[in-house]
């Protein structure tokens, strides 16, 4: 029988090598920045005296703090992904849960992390709610609920919807509650008209008794004093002409001032170049002028391209922009007027992260208090 040389690869050395190198090793002789396993304690003293792991040991003590930062991110993204996949919304032992995470042989080992012990991870991912966690007499377990983003859409498209549903009730009583001031107020001016109708029908039946009086009385006196008194009349419209004139000019005055006053002031959309949406028919609009003084505005819609001058508030809306798109806060916030970026938009309580341009800062708003800049 042929002696098989020493480098063949079927020669019982390279055999059991092989066999050896099988399954998990000992975690104490493994280099998590080599990446590299060792099978004993010789092997790793020959490992940490090499240059290659010295040279990575010089690279690690220029910046530590960002190694072990980015072992425990992936660390902690492998983790949730192997519970995501095994045992999705399942209450397992955190022990369990480990082991077979620690089944694959290229997994960060947790002495590379920031995490001391299991314990300790454990609660961590209880602090961050990522996951349920419970106590018991024997030991810690765990549940994952993810929210996969199909969940977030799904959610998001509902409250959407449940948002639509109200604003289509609030525009439906709004309608509603216009047409009730019209027909109130018609229903008003009718009554005022009966009531001149009834005074112009008095002032005949006064008359004709005044001329049965004055006939029964005599006719030379009562032509005498209906002369006196349309001379009178005549004086006293030439005299006072020119006051009837003013009071006329001033009436009018203060009508307009009147209307003027009763007409609702606008309180958000004092701002131009801001998206707005007509809550009646969704067609979105852009405020193109604003008149401060008189708290006025006009809004040029998209699709017709028409203008609507003095608009009225109440049919018009904010349009949100999405996310990266540049807004202002008009309305119920204290930074009404402030300009910035849209950095995220939360589904579930509908409200968008800001990023101001002026002071840097961060700070949330409810989307229907936010319009889009154009």
């Amino acid at each position: 029988m042929a002696k098989s040389n020493k480098g063949d690869f079927l020669s019982p050395k390279a055999v059991a090598n092989r066999q050896k190198m099988k399954g998990l090793q000992k975690l104490k002789f493994y280099c998590q920045l080599c990446e590299k396993q060792c099978r004993d304690q010789n092997g790793f003293k020959q490992h940490c005296s090499s240059e290659a792991h010295l040279r990575q040991v010089a690279v690690f003590g220029e910046n530590s703090g960002r190694f072990i930062k980015g072992y425990s991110e992936q660390f902690l993204a492998n983790f949730l992904d192997m519970m995501a996949v095994s045992h999705r919304n399942t209450r397992i032992k955190a022990t369990v849960a480990y082991n077979e995470y620690i089944g694959n042989k290229t997994h960060v080992h947790m002495n590379s992390t920031k995490w001391t012990t299991l314990t300790e991870f454990v609660k961590y991912l209880g602090r961050e709610k990522l996951c349920d966690i419970e106590e018991t007499a024997k030991g810690w377990f765990i549940t994952y609920k993810p929210r996969d983003k199909e969940e977030q859409l799904r959610d998001r498209m509902e409250m959407e919807k449940r948002r639509k549903e109200e604003d289509e009730e609030t525009r439906m009583a709004n309608v509603l509650a216009r047409q009730i001031a019209k027909q109130n107020k018609k229903g008003g001016e009718e009554k005022k008209e009966e009531r001149k109708a009834d005074a112009i029908d008095l002032d005949d039946g006064e008359r004709e008794k005044i001329n049965l009086h004055v006939v029964s009385g005599g006719l030379n006196n009562a032509l005498e004093n209906s002369e006196k008194k349309r001379k009178d009349i005549v004086d006293f419209s030439n005299a006072g002409g020119m006051f009837s004139n003013k009071k006329m000019k001033t009436g009018g005055k203060e009508e307009g001032k009147a209307a003027f006053k009763k007409r609702k002031k606008l309180k958000w959309m004092l701002r131009e170049n801001i998206v707005c949406r007509k809550t009646e028919t969704g067609e979105k609009g852009t405020v193109v002028r604003v008149n401060v003084e008189d708290r006025e505005a006009d809004v040029k819609l998209k699709e017709s391209g028409s203008v609507v001058e003095n608009v009225d508030e109440d049919e018009f809306e904010p349009v949100c922009p999405g996310v990266g798109g540049k807004c202002a806060v008009v309305r119920n916030h204290d930074f009404v007027g402030e300009e910035g970026k849209v950095l995220g938009v939360d589904g579930n309580t509908g409200e968008v992260t800001i990023e101001s341009f002026k002071r840097g800062i961060q700070f949330k708003a409810k989307s229907s208090d936010v319009a889009r800049l154009v």
